[in-house]
């Protein structure tokens, strides 16, 4: 599974997707939790474009520089995590493109990106999980979600993780009949 990995990463394609993903990924996870900040203040009257940049840079860079080392590494991991998990989804699909129908590729497209959001957004879990809970009378305890948040995040990295691998395995052994 190394070799594959190595091989799929190698390729100057690949791997500058893989590099420019992984900073998008970055920021993208980065602006999210500061988005409603990074707004309200670009919308103040005169503000001058190097302000602005000192703002941005001041949320996005030099808070991630402030924040614990558990988030750090969450962060950094799911964004290499998520790009190598799309990028092997690419490959795969690209390789066995002609054993998907139609409707088996929208499913594992759409699959895909539902438990990337369901994975990488905890409020975005819990969105979904709320009216189940509370349709069987476990409403009161989606407070604990909020006291667990970093394991859950911990937990989102490793299903990430466990995917990337699952699309590894396949991808290094042959299909066979």
């Amino acid at each position: 599974m190394l070799r594959t990995l190595i091989a799929i990463v190698s390729r100057p394609i690949n791997s500058v997707f893989f590099i420019i993903g992984s900073l998008v990924m970055f920021l993208v996870l980065r602006l999210l939790p500061v988005y409603e900040i990074l707004s309200n203040s670009y919308k103040i009257p005169g503000l001058q474009f190097s302000r602005k940049w000192d703002i941005f840079v001041e949320y996005t860079l030099t808070s991630f520089l402030d924040v614990s080392l558990n988030e750090q590494l969450l962060i950094v991991g799911f964004s290499l995590l998520i790009v190598l998990n799309i990028l092997l989804f690419v490959v795969f699909t690209k390789r066995h493109a002609k054993f998907f129908h139609k409707k088996s590729l929208f499913a594992s497209i759409s699959g895909m990106f539902l438990g990337m959001f369901g994975i990488g957004c905890l409020s975005c879990g819990v969105l979904v999980l709320a009216p189940v809970l509370t349709f069987l009378g476990f409403g009161a305890y989606l407070g604990t979600l909020s006291h667990y948040a970093l394991a859950v995040s911990y937990i989102g990295l490793g299903f990430v993780t466990l995917s990337s691998v699952y699309l590894l395995y396949k991808l290094s052994r042959p299909l066979v009949c």
